[in-house]
């Protein structure tokens, strides 16, 4: 047997995906890149598949794969956008699991589908993240895992029973969330996260008599690599953690957020494999905490604080209460709407679970198995028509299916409205917050159109006390300028889809996200045609009939009808990417996506006509299109902002521009820009 000295790697990122939609929309926050995920996917995890080092002779060059010799955990969230946008990463990622490991039990420990404070949660909806969590794992990497990763290491004894029915053997904590510890049946010992002999696994003993292995972070060393210079030298950090060892047959583990490697400390994915590499090669350690427990019986007991996390020095308060544990502190910050916040989702989730539970009785053998299993779904293992039929009494119509599969959806969206990055920063106007009241909004909607329950009001009522340090930012504006802009209907969808018909002609999309498009051929009145779109998360379709038109230098005209309603969609109300497209349609040509040369185009039109809203339109679209913007981009995004700056816009048009004048550096009255968009910028 041989001692372990490695790191567990936290992998996580919220779901960032519109939720009508299930598309990313870019954040300018993320800056040059599209959103955070594709700026964090570029500065770690690609980075962090193979890591470029000397070789140990000095002669030339090896790629060196740190991640199969780690502990690690990918929220499924942050998986599910890899597998779409990053695909070479999760591909690497699989295939280093499966040809460098033992086994992915060895080093991937699973997690819930969605990071929510699972002690928290109701504990039918903890069983569900918990199963969804292990159906998603087992699905990835082809077999069930043995660890799971707790979001924020939040834990109580509730938490860890629900691990344990599921199968779930190990987790990993930290020394705060101990209380006292034993040998065998001898006296119990007061410890604290100083006092703690992290060398050793632990078993937790539950109410039932039942047990859960726990392995603890080395606190010191964590802390000093996520929040100091340990990783700048590589091989010393190696020798640091062999000099903790001090010859015992133990761990010393360094648990950190994955993101630290490269996003939040530049390069510190090379002293991690530096690292790495001196443990396994010159100290001959075991690195994975998986492997290690295969040959590892803990002898002692650990009784943990009644409630903990990671990141909380008072339990789990950070998600529910005016606790003091924050990030992104500002002068005038206050904390208290983290409490409204947390109450007001609570009461959305009592008010539509119920509901669902009771209607879904009707139609399946058990509501609590059929949202249990709906996991499946969600992991792509099972078509959702056939979910539904595998769980129903008896044959279901195609409405009956929807019904189903849409009141499971109301769970879904439910749950991703718990996600725990919602409360742990000071001001809940930022985009962590928006998330959430994002699927709480699906939720409702849904809820509405299925159930004939609307609870909207109630629930933007809770809201109130929820208040943004950005003055008048509280309640319904809060709740306005989370969704606005955002929300999209099945019209709006099928006027997108003929929008780029109508520019794109063949190199139109029939996929959009969750959505499949059918468009038939225009007919006799107008060039109007019928177009059926399908969401295939529930398989509703919607008939419109349809025509859409060109508008001016580059906008659309969409006008959508159906047997109860008429509605006119603009360039504006179609989404960027609709938008990004067509404008690259005009400026280029008929299917084109060379965003970049329209940006340039449409710069160089900027400074020979006057602009209207399609132009505004137009260059956030193109802006948040491009991808890995290089300077020749840049260039054309601050010319054609000049451009539209020196012209008459309105404050609404200014406004919208604000955000991407800030991105690219145009807010200082110093570029040039007149008020009121230097000082919105």
């Amino acid at each position: 047997m041989a001692p372990i000295a490695g790191f567990h790697l936290h992998f996580y990122q919220p779901p960032r995906e519109d939720p009508w939609l299930g598309l990313v929309e870019n954040e300018w926050s993320a800056w040059p890149y599209h959103d955070w995920n594709e700026r964090i996917a570029a500065e770690c995890y690609r980075a962090m598949i193979a890591v470029a080092l000397p070789d140990e002779d000095g002669a030339g060059t090896e790629l060196f794969e740190p991640l199969a010799a780690s502990s690690f955990d990918v929220g499924p969230t942050l998986h599910s956008w890899l597998d779409v946008h990053a695909p070479d990463v999760a591909r690497a990622l699989r295939h280093q699991v499966h040809e460098l490991a033992t086994s992915p039990a060895t080093v991937a420990m699973a997690a819930p589908l969605v990071h929510a404070i699972l002690p928290l949660a109701s504990g039918v909806d903890r069983e569900r993240l918990v199963a969804w969590g292990i159906v998603d794992y087992a699905q990835r990497f082809g077999a069930p895992p043995v660890g799971f990763w707790l979001p924020e290491t939040a834990v109580d004894l509730a938490t860890l029973a629900s691990l344990v029915d599921q199968g779930i053997r190990y987790t990993i904590l930290m020394p705060t969330q101990a209380v006292r510890v034993r040998a065998n049946d001898a006296a119990w010992e007061n410890v604290d996260q100083h006092s703690l002999d992290t060398s050793l696994p632990y078993l937790v003993r539950l109410e039932d008599g039942r047990t859960i292995t726990v392995v603890f972070g080395h606190s010191d060393l964590s802390h000093r690599v996520a929040f100091g210079d340990l990783t700048e030298d590589g091989s010393q950090l190696a020798d640091t953690m062999i000099d903790e060892l001090d010859g015992k047959d133990g761990v010393v583990l360094i648990v950190a957020d994955g993101e630290t490697y490269g996003h939040h400390h530049h390069f510190a994915d090379v002293g991690l494999a530096f690292a790495v590499r001196r443990l396994t090669r010159e100290h001959g350690v075991e690195t994975a905490v998986g492997e290690w427990l295969r040959t590892h019986e803990p002898t002692h007991e650990v009784e943990l604080a009644q409630v903990s996390a990671w990141s909380c020095a008072h339990g789990v308060e950070r998600w529910r209460s005016d606790c003091g544990c924050v990030t992104g502190e500002e002068p005038g910050f206050t904390l208290t709407w983290r409490q409204p916040l947390r109450e007001a989702l609570d009461w959305l989730r009592a008010e539509l679970g119920a509901v669902v539970d009771e209607r879904l009785a009707h139609v399946v053998h058990s509501s609590d198995e059929t949202l249990r299993d709906y996991g499946e779904v969600l992991a792509g293992l099972v078509e959702p028509a056939a979910f539904a039929s595998a769980h129903a009494r008896e044959a279901l119509s195609d409405d009956e299916t929807i019904h189903v599969l849409e009141l499971c959806e109301v769970q879904r969206n439910l749950l991703f409205a718990f996600t725990s990055c919602a409360w742990f920063f000071a001001d809940p106007a930022e985009i962590e917050t928006s998330i959430v009241l994002r699927y709480a909004s699906v939720a409702l909607e849904i809820a509405r159109r299925v159930l004939g329950v609307d609870v909207e009001a109630g629930f933007v009522e809770r809201l109130s006390d929820v208040r943004s340090i950005r003055p008048g930012v509280f309640g319904a504006e809060l709740w306005r300028r989370a969704c606005d802009g955002y929300r999209f209907s099945d019209a709006s969808v099928a006027a997108g889809f003929c929008a780029e018909q109508l520019a794109c002609a063949e190199g139109a999309r029939q996929q959009r996200g969750f959505w499949r498009a059918s468009l038939g051929w225009p007919g006799d009145r107008g060039g109007s045609r019928d177009v059926v779109v399908t969401n295939q998360l529930t398989t509703r379709s919607s008939t419109f009939r349809v025509r859409a038109v060109r508008s001016g230098a580059l906008g659309v005209q969409v006008d959508v009808a159906d047997t109860d309603s008429a509605r006119r969609f603009r360039l504006v109300d179609l989404g960027g990417d609709v938008a990004a497209r067509v404008v690259t349609a005009w400026l280029v040509e008929p299917g084109s996506e060379d965003f970049a040369l329209a940006l340039d185009l449409l710069a160089a039109d900027l400074l020979e006509r006057s602009a209207d809203d399609d132009d505004v339109t137009a260059l956030l679209a193109l802006a948040g299109a491009s991808r890995y913007v290089s300077p020749a981009s840049e260039g054309s995004i601050r010319r054609a902002l000049t451009a539209l700056a020196n012209q008459d816009l309105n404050s609404f048009q200014r406004e919208r521009l604000a955000p991407l004048a800030r991105a690219v550096g145009l807010d200082d009255a110093g570029d040039g820009l007149p008020d009121p968009l230097d000082s919105l910028g």
